[in-house]
């Protein structure tokens, strides 16, 4: 996928409402939180939509660092988010260790996107960017997918406690996975790799 496409593949995804709008989300039921695996599929499809949005913002992002010379990691910047999550996280009364689980497998994907992009690169010089998005522009989307990535997870808490967690998460990972190159769902499963506690 180009970083055009991806950009604007966000763009109508903020456009649409899905990360820009924060409606309310009411506190689950106890028949909410039955974990038969369609009923969670359903109700993990909105954090897996943000968990892919963010995911193509990785490439962009690779792009400026390859063209600025800076490192993928960036130990500073990644911990000022998961902070920022977990602040929200308690602001709004949701589990910030599943916060920070979540976040940290996020900035997981996106590096590991970012080095097998890099790698490619290298080996490929003909097929590296000679231009880049402005990165500041580009962190403040992912900004808004993380922020409304914490409001998503208040509601979906319980299926991360789940004896059927595993079995949700494969179900949504397959259900987006087939619009993704195979770095990207390589960094797809990364993404979804600590939601569940068990």
């Amino acid at each position: 996928m180009t970083t055009a496409v991806l950009l604007s593949l966000i763009a109508t995804v903020v456009g649409s409402g899905l990360v820009a709008a924060r409606p309310a989300i009411a506190a689950p039921t106890t028949s909410d939180t039955t974990t038969t695996a369609g009923t969670d599929t359903g109700r993990l499809s909105g954090v897996g939509d943000l968990v892919v949005s963010r995911l193509a913002l990785a490439e962009p992002v690779a792009e400026s660092k390859w063209l600025s010379g800076k490192p993928i990691a960036d130990p500073a910047r990644e911990q000022a988010v998961v902070d920022a999550g977990v602040a929200r996280a308690r602001a709004e009364g949701v589990d910030p260790d599943l916060v920070t689980r979540v976040l940290r497998d996020q900035i997981a994907a996106s590096k590991l996107v970012q080095r097998g992009l890099f790698t490619r690169w290298t080996h490929e010089p003909w097929s590296a960017p000679t231009t880049a998005p402005d990165l500041t522009a580009v962190r403040t989307q992912i900004t808004q997918i993380d922020d409304d990535l914490v409001d998503r997870l208040a509601a979906v808490a319980p299926i991360a406690a789940a004896p059927r967690c595993a079995h949700a998460v494969e179900a949504e990972r397959h259900r987006v996975e087939s619009g993704l190159d195979s770095l990207q769902r390589k960094g797809l499963h990364v993404a979804w790799s600590n939601f569940c506690t068990d």
